[in-house]
């Protein structure tokens, strides 16, 4: 009997804004990438330098695991991702006084950044509307080849967030 691969790319979430660069690891299977209930957050001030970008990107990709659809299927609720999503928005909202959500999210950027076939690819986004994000063109995407050195990531972050509308 042949096992069937699931398709795994190791990913990270990016938001920033005035007041903050937060990087979270992802985790999932084939495409579906959620937050942890737990899951490895670190905020940074936006000036950060490229060595603590990259460092902190690396450190959430390395921790980006899969989860088997179907012997770990709380992970996949969408009660489990809407409540661990909202605990995030409370948690950033709280800790930098925003005031409402349009205030939080009036500014913000977000990429997603993921590690696959020795690569490592942050996709910009276009904020739509408070809270929501479309794709941007492929050619928007800086992808390099993965390194772990933590320099070269952190600019690769910075010109992918730079790349966000």
């Amino acid at each position: 009997m042949r096992s069937t691969r699931i398709p795994f790319d190791k990913s990270a979430t990016v938001h920033k804004s005035e007041k903050f660069i937060c990087i979270e690891s992802l985790s999932g299977a084939s495409g579906l990438r959620y937050r942890e209930n737990e899951s490895y957050r670190i905020y940074l001030k936006p000036g950060a330098a490229d060595e603590a970008l990259g460092q902190v990107l690396l450190e959430a990709l390395d921790r980006s695991r899969f989860v088997e659809p179907s012997s770990e299927r709380e992970f996949y609720r969408p009660d489990r991702v809407r409540q661990v999503y909202g605990s995030w928005q409370e948690d950033f909202m709280a800790r930098y006084r925003y005031k409402s959500k349009r205030d939080a999210y009036k500014s913000m950027d977000w990429c997603l950044a993921k590690l696959s076939e020795g690569k490592i690819s942050i996709q910009p986004h276009q904020r739509d509307k408070p809270g929501s994000w479309r794709n941007l063109p492929g050619d928007r995407t800086v992808v390099i080849r993965e390194t772990r050195d933590v320099k070269a990531v952190g600019a690769a972050l910075r010109l992918a967030l730079e790349r966000c509308q």
